[in-house]
């Protein structure tokens, strides 16, 4: 085998077996405990976007009974409270904590603790967060029905202020307008907040960001922990809070001059806040609306917005292949109902697409075996000499049209494809804890038999055997020990990545006996 071939086999094995050890190491895990992620969270007012500098206090609240009111719909259950009008809680009804744990998620929990959504207001550097009255106690939706909480309330100046969420039962994203009016006989001016907070910050364990994410001159910031506050005030499309499943984000819709600030206070705590100044004349009014979005990253879910909230899943350096497979996967899943099976789908049409390629591959194999008493002698002859040999080589190579690195071209392309598909099953939420069949219940985590690793390896050490090779004893030994290599390579490997891989082996195994059984052309 042609030297140039051995290297290009070595690389695409070092790339598949350490990329995931390259992320970790990229991105070091940096999560505290929660004990102490809590302890040092600072308090409500310290941590608030809308509160920065310590000179600004908040206005002192009596003390009042709160009210909740329950929204619940087919997708989660919500409890929002009448004190700034924020989120307490939101369970995802669709989402366990883990396939053996029944608890439904609290997205609350992830990336929207301490009431946020709640509505703050700045009264000349007095910071004031109304007490709402709530238009109901409980809201129902089913099917495609929609419904509204209207909070009412007053500021201290005489402004009122209503905040109206109107919710579908289809749909995690919630419209919400916020309305001012000014009946007092002066002019008001005062800066209104919206707020978001958060248990998490920087990178968590398996690499991917948790904290601020802000989406403004087309441009998508993600805030290390080292950034303690950004700001901006032009341009925004979105701002929120993230980990790696979860999202809490504020979108603006009507055309207002919008400022956000985002900080990360402390290690394991991040805060939002979009801001909007209220400047009304006597009798004045204004309405400002945006979509809230608390929940999971679902690719299309997020799409559908289309001002580039998709971009909150981090499908790390092949996003360009990672994103369109997800897409393709998920519409699979939706007709065959397992994602296993959208997998085997994908990588049919992946082994179609990439035919042409194969089928000129392993004709390039078989002419360099046929090659191969040639090109011994022609080592022998210029043994003394190997840039002579080398030269004589590649003339033989022209003269009978062989590429010498074309058996390995299909191993190394699939190296992008292997990436993505890697990073689709880490970090698209759609494939967590999505099983297959028999003791695969998890597509996402490894085997926990062990039995497509194993599978995966036996039809590999069969292509190996069906493929032509170098008549070299010890390079046709160390050919069959890739197979053992690479079971164990894969132990460790998603149980979905094994099984693109196994079915990958098994289509191959196909196209070579095909393509052997066709007459090669004189």
């Amino acid at each position: 085998m042609d030297k140039k071939v051995w290297i290009a086999l070595i690389l695409s094995m070092v790339v598949i077996f350490f990329y995931p050890y390259l992320i970790k190491w990229y991105y070091p895990q940096q999560q505290p405990p929660v004990e102490k992620r809590e302890s040092a969270a600072p308090a409500d007012v310290q941590a608030q976007p809308g509160a920065v500098a310590p000179a600004q206090p908040q206005q002192p609240q009596k003390a009042v009974a709160e009210e909740l009111t329950i929204v619940e719909t087919p997708l989660y259950k919500a409890v929002f409270s009448n004190v700034g009008g924020g989120i307490k809680s939101l369970e995802l009804k669709n989402y366990k904590k883990g396939k053996d744990d029944p608890e439904i998620v609290n997205a609350a929990s992830k990336v929207a603790i301490k009431n946020s959504f709640r509505s703050q207001f700045d009264l000349n550097g007095i910071v004031e967060t109304p007490v709402f009255k709530p238009s109901s106690a409980s809201l129902n939706l089913d099917g495609a029905s929609t419904g509204s909480l209207i909070y009412t309330g007053a500021l201290s100046n005489g402004l009122t202020i209503e905040k109206k969420f109107t919710f579908s039962a289809d749909t995690y994203f919630i419209n919400t307008e916020v309305k001012s009016l000014n009946a007092t006989q002066t002019a008001v001016s005062v800066r209104a907040d919206i707020i978001l907070s958060a248990p998490v910050s920087g990178k968590d364990e398996t690499g991917y960001h948790q904290g601020p994410i802000i989406k403004s001159n087309n441009e998508l910031t993600r805030q290390d922990e080292d950034d303690r506050t950004l700001t901006g005030s032009s341009k925004l499309k979105w701002l929120g809070l993230e980990d790696k499943y979860f999202l809490a984000a504020l979108i603006p819709v009507t055309d207002t001059h919008f400022s956000w600030v985002t900080e990360v206070p402390a290690p394991g705590s991040s805060a939002a806040a979009l801001q909007f100044p209220v400047n009304l004349a006597p009798g004045g009014s204004s309405r400002v609306v945006l979509n809230t979005f608390l929940g999971p990253k679902e690719y299309d879910t997020l799409l559908k917005q289309k001002v580039g909230l998709e971009e909150a899943i981090e499908f790390g350096w092949f996003d360009w292949m990672a994103k369109p497979f997800l897409v393709v996967l998920n519409f699979f899943d939706r007709y065959l109902g397992n994602y296993g099976l959208a997998i085997i789908v994908l990588t049919v049409i992946i082994k179609v697409l990439f035919y042409p390629l194969t089928k000129k591959s392993l004709h390039s194999m078989r002419d360099m075996q046929r090659m191969q008493p040639q090109m011994a002698a022609l080592k022998e002859k210029y043994k003394d000499d190997k840039q002579k040999m080398n030269k004589e080589l590649m003339e033989l190579y022209k003269r009978h049209k062989i590429n010498p690195v074309g058996g390995c071209l299909p191993m190394v392309l699939q190296i992008p494809v292997f990436i993505a598909l890697y990073e689709v099953l880490y970090v698209a939420i759609e494939l967590r804890h999505a099983p297959f069949f028999l003791w695969i219940t998890d597509l996402s985590e490894k085997d926990p038999y062990y039995i497509t690793p194993i599978l995966m390896g036996a039809t590999m050490f069969l292509q190996q055997k069906m493929t032509p090779t170098s008549v070299d004893p010890a390079q046709q030994k160390i050919m069959m020990l890739m197979p053992i290599v690479f079971t164990f390579m894969f132990l460790s490997f998603p149980a979905g990545l094994v099984l693109y891989w196994l079915v990958n082996n098994v289509l191959s195994i196909g196209q070579q006996y095909f393509v052997y059984k066709t007459p090669a052309k004189a």
